[in-house]
């Protein structure tokens, strides 16, 4: 059973949600939490991150309460009052300050949030915490959402055992700036400070900043990071023999977290990784993969099985670095090479077979410098169109 020290959660209806699904989350630690988020680069935010920004401050996190149905995104100064209305509520409740909690909410943007429901229901999501009910939570923050995304590791360090939890949702409005998704990370591992908030920046950039669905950021992305230091090991920093094993674990749980709100991405069939090496530096290598990862012509192609690389040359081309020669570029799916210094390489029969996989592989090496990167993106088909043509209907 998966159990993190400390730690307990909730998911319950609270009448948001006209489905009757699960619609609101909580995560209560006993202790006090070494805390660290990082946040959409959206210059629109909603309300519970104006909030949330602010209680991260304190360092004095106990936990966190989370509505799906509703964003609480552009809705003024009633929006902030419906947060801190929740968290007093819940803070009254617990015998904790408002401080003490993290607010977030994903859903529809741009309709006030009834809060009363809520707060009518709070006694019934603390009576629902127990340890083992981190799926409960799981379902109450799903909006378009058609899997469950976590993942658990435990890990030994010295005499002491400790657990990493990771718990995602996100399905569309996903793209790098943190790339609607939130994941909610915890651990009963002592951290220090410093080595904690590095551990969960580099993990974000090489996992929910390298994901694409739809090109479009969020108003609500959230990853915050709750470590209890309950295991009572010896406080991890740059110097522990164990920080390797534990920044691989971690960047691994965020990776696969990061892959499955890809595969979950709404109406999406395929899964694609975009490698982009051969460039002068990370930068534009980031730049042409996150291009060709966007680029619907593409994406439609994907969803066809079409192997159309003038689709995605015409896509490297388009983001004007100055440096790439059309000439020496090389374009493979999977191991295949498609594309010889920028003319066809008449594998196109083999790549079609290749392109029917649920999970594919480009690499455009553009043959110049030695710097790579890479996006996970997803093909765009009838369903995408369906789901989001309807959404607030």
């Amino acid at each position: 059973m998966i159990k993190v020290k400390g730690f307990k959660f909730s998911g319950i209806n609270c009448g948001i949600k006209k489905s009757g699904d699960k619609d609101l989350g909580l995560i209560l630690s006993e202790k006090r939490c070494l805390s660290h988020a990082v946040f959409t680069k959206n210059k629109v935010v909603a309300a519970p991150i104006e909030i949330g920004k602010k209680n991260i401050k304190t360092n004095k996190i106990h936990g966190v309460i989370v509505n799906s149905g509703n964003a609480n995104a552009c809705t003024g100064k009633k929006g902030i009052k419906a947060t801190t209305a929740i968290l007093k509520e819940i803070a009254n409740r617990t015998n904790l300050d408002t401080s003490n909690f993290f607010p977030s909410s994903t859903g529809v943007i741009g309709i006030q949030l009834n809060y009363k429901k809520i707060n009518k229901n709070i006694d019934n999501l603390l009576n629902s915490l127990t340890q083992s009910s981190f799926m409960e939570f799981a379902e109450a923050i799903q909006t378009t959402d058609k899997l469950l995304k976590f993942r658990h590791k435990k890990i030994k360090i010295g005499k002491s055992s400790g657990n990493l939890l990771a718990i995602a949702k996100g399905a569309g409005m996903i793209h790098p700036g943190m790339a609607t998704m939130l994941c909610f990370f915890i651990t009963d591992l002592k951290f220090n400070s410093s080595t904690f908030k590095k551990l969960i920046n580099d993990a974000v950039n090489g996992s929910f900043n390298c994901i694409s669905i739809d090109g479009d950021m969020s108003t609500n992305d959230t990853v915050i990071g709750l470590s209890n230091g309950m295991a009572n090991n010896k406080k991890i920093d740059n110097k522990s023999r164990a920080l390797n094993e534990v920044r691989a674990k971690i960047n691994g749980m965020f990776y696969e977290l990061a892959e499955l709100i890809v595969k979950d991405g709404e109406g999406s069939t395929k899964l694609c990784k975009i490698i982009v090496k051969g460039a002068r530096t990370k930068a534009t290598a980031d730049t042409i993969a996150r291009k060709v990862s966007n680029s619907l012509l593409f994406k439609t192609a994907l969803y066809g099985s079409d192997p159309n690389w003038g689709r995605i040359i015409a896509s490297v081309g388009a983001t004007q670095i100055n440096y790439i020669d059309q000439n020496k570029i090389d374009i493979y799916i999977d191991k295949i090479k498609i594309v010889k210094k920028g003319e066809a390489n008449s594998n196109l029969a083999i790549a079609r077979k290749i392109m029917r996989k649920k999970s594919i592989e480009i690499t455009v090496n553009l043959n110049i410098g030695k710097s790579s990167a890479f996006m996970l993106t997803n093909d765009l088909g009838h369903d995408y169109v369906d789901i989001n043509s309807l959404y607030t209907t």
